[in-house]
């Protein structure tokens, strides 16, 4: 794994944002699904167009993404519980293997609600989107913004600081697209829908998903965001 560039890229972030960076939890605590996702891969063929959803729960719990899309052809490749710094951590067996042409990215919540500040959450995302462009030059990337939730709403306020952070970096850039999934999940008065989650009030349940669903078909269907010939 590529260790130094990242951790170098970790310390420039400080320097650039000023502030400290909270450490990060160990990503050991998900060797055993990262074991599960490359077992599964031993018998999936790189494919052309492949889109592929990543992130933590909100992403794992999609069991209705194939039948979502079945336009599509999609892989899974969330882990709950995750922070940004995890997918960096096993980037180089979630994404090379695959050759994605769109990535769907749904990760920095939990990041947020560990303490961590939008700025580190920012620059995360930035060595992310970094080591695709290196690989994978015309992947598109689709950030999904952190979603406002019943549980977290105490949050709620900081979680929208960092969607406007990652909206105004994702505008930098053509393979970059900001997703701002609270139209749907909001009602007129800013408040959480109801109906639309797990007993939790933190994940969503089936009607959550179609409401996303509904968000992202027609983003996906574009041409430019899943045509891409592999060699």
């Amino acid at each position: 794994m590529r260790i130094f560039p990242l951790v170098l890229a970790l310390l420039v972030g400080v320097i650039v944002s000023g502030e400290p960076r909270i450490s990060s939890p160990d990503p050991e605590r998900f060797a055993k699904s990262i074991e599960s996702f490359q077992e599964e891969d031993k018998s999936i063929e790189v494919s052309e167009g492949l889109i592929l959803f990543t992130g933590s729960s909100s992403i794992r719990m999609w069991k209705s993404l194939s039948a979502d899309f079945p336009e599509q052809n999609t892989l899974n490749r969330g882990f709950g519980g995750s922070h940004i710094s995890d997918l960096l951590h096993y980037f180089d067996i979630l994404i090379p293997p695959h050759k994605p042409s769109v990535i769907v990215l749904y990760c920095g919540e939990n990041d947020l609600w560990s303490g961590k500040s939008s700025q580190q959450v920012v620059e995360d995302f930035k060595v992310f989107v970094k080591r695709v462009g290196e690989i994978l030059p015309k992947t598109h990337i689709h950030y999904l913004a952190c979603k406002p939730s019943p549980k977290r709403m105490q949050k709620w306020a900081i979680y929208q600081q960092c969607n406007r952070m990652i909206a105004k970096q994702c505008a930098k850039e053509e393979r970059l697209n900001f997703i701002d999934v609270s139209k749907v999940m909001l009602d007129r008065k800013g408040h959480p829908l109801s109906g639309i989650w797990l007993k939790d009030q933190l994940h969503m349940n089936a009607r959550g998903y179609e409401s996303w669903t509904t968000l992202l078909r027609p983003i996906l269907a574009k041409p430019k965001q899943g045509q891409r010939v592999r060699r």
